[in-house]
């Protein structure tokens, strides 16, 4: 556990109790700005907590109400391909838990495997594929030592939030997200092998937030704003700016269905 970082979160909170965290990807912060009169925290006067390191990540949490909630958004993530173990994701994850969080929303950019979900596309998140090879519960940690996967997108969680997208006519297609390590997008054989193993979607994050938050019985809700096409899909060399640029675009839409869901429920 970050004690540490905890004993100063919650100092600087000065009794504010979040019960909904937000994890949000790469350039998709604009759900932060509804939070009403937010505290800001940079990562970097936290004691003991980890750096952000990629383009498009603020690296800071912004604490406040959205609706009736007290949301903390962690505004940037941490990817294994930074070199962060992911024991340290999951004592990210247990801070949050030790500072009341019930629910998570995950947001983050992904590739399409199919050409029938383009770029700008929002995919809800039903099940994932862990093809990381790693696991924030490796090692000594509390139990439950073996936590049920079975749903770890809640199913109820997922109705809500698709009869909303229906209500405010957004399209929200809904699918399995497939996580790599990175930091190198797929190879075309390996986008193959991954709509092979029935994935929808191919990203490197996601996956050790959510296993830790099942351990935690936190309820997750995740999205992906589909960014590019996968290798070998399309003729187009894979680019970072250019997955930036898209999801820019295309976040507008996945930040008012957030808003309104926390507004509404």
């Amino acid at each position: 556990m970050l004690t540490n970082s905890l004993k100063y979160i919650q100092n600087k909170l000065n009794g504010l109790i979040p019960d909904t965290a937000l994890i949000l990807g790469s350039g998709l912060d604009g759900v932060s700005k509804a939070i009403k009169d937010p505290v800001c925290l940079n990562y970097a006067d936290i004691p003991d907590f980890p750096q952000t390191t990629v383009a498009g990540h603020k690296g800071r949490f912004a604490v406040g109400s959205i609706g009736s909630h007290t949301v903390i958004c962690m505004e940037g993530r941490f990817h294994l391909y930074e070199g962060i173990a992911p024991q340290l994701i999951s004592e990210i994850i247990s801070l949050l838990a030790a500072l009341g969080v019930k629910k998570m929303i995950i947001t983050n950019a992904a590739g399409s495997l199919t050409t029938d979900m383009p770029a700008g596309s929002l995919m809800l998140i039903k099940d994932h594929i862990n093809f990381s090879g790693r696991n924030p519960l490796i090692g000594p940690h509390d139990e439950p030592y073996f936590p049920d996967m079975s749903n770890a997108y809640d199913s109820s969680c997922r109705q809500d939030i698709k009869k909303l997208a229906a209500q405010m006519q957004i399209e929200l297609f809904e699918g399995v997200y497939l996580m790599a390590l990175g930091p190198n997008y797929e190879t075309p054989s390996e986008v193959r092998l991954f709509r092979m193993f029935g994935a929808d979607a191919v990203g490197m994050s996601t996956v050790p937030e959510v296993i830790a938050a099942v351990h935690k019985n936190i309820k997750v809700l995740a999205f992906s704003v589909i960014s590019n096409l996968g290798t070998g899909l399309t003729t187009e060399v894979q680019n970072h700016n250019d997955v930036l640029a898209q999801v820019e675009k295309s976040s507008q839409k996945l930040e008012k269905l957030i808003k309104t869901y926390l507004q509404q429920s």
